[in-house]
């Protein structure tokens, strides 16, 4: 499953703010194509994987009403050569649960946010797939977004 079956993603900014007056601050802005429109959006979070996830979500959440039943269940990250020090690469394993069930996306890169939000995309698919299918049972045929 690619979510560029459902969305494509145009781009991604993630700012983490630390004062010593104010605290920690994290924001993200992701934009996404779906169904010819461009949408983009800003949240925040405890971290920049939370505020990506966020920001995600808002973008979908219109169009995809599925999103709304996916819970992020596990979120592991693990370092593929630790020789590499700060600079290796990183393996993150995004779990994703709604009513009936688990599933996962696996992605490996040297930047950790860039395999991170990769890997919430796919879930989010996944998880818009699910919806959908279950939906099409139910009450009939339900059409995908057209990029």
């Amino acid at each position: 499953m690619t979510h560029q079956h459902y969305f494509k993603v145009c781009g991604y900014k993630v700012v983490s703010e630390r004062s010593t007056r104010e605290g920690e601050r994290v924001q993200a802005i992701v934009e996404v194509e779906v169904a010819k429109a461009f949408v983009r959006r800003a949240a925040t979070g405890v971290g920049p994987v939370h505020a990506l996830d966020n920001a995600l979500r808002l973008c979908l959440e219109e169009r995809f009403p599925e999103i709304e039943g996916v819970r992020l269940s596990d979120y592991r990250v693990s370092v593929v050569d630790a020789a590499d020090g700060t600079g290796a690469q990183v393996n993150v394993l995004v779990e994703a649960a709604d009513e009936l069930g688990r599933w996962a996306a696996e992605r490996t890169s040297s930047n950790i946010l860039e395999a991170s939000f990769e890997a919430l995309c796919e879930t989010a698919a996944t998880g818009i797939e699910r919806g959908r299918s279950i939906l099409a049972r139910s009450n009939g045929r339900v059409e995908r977004a057209v990029l």
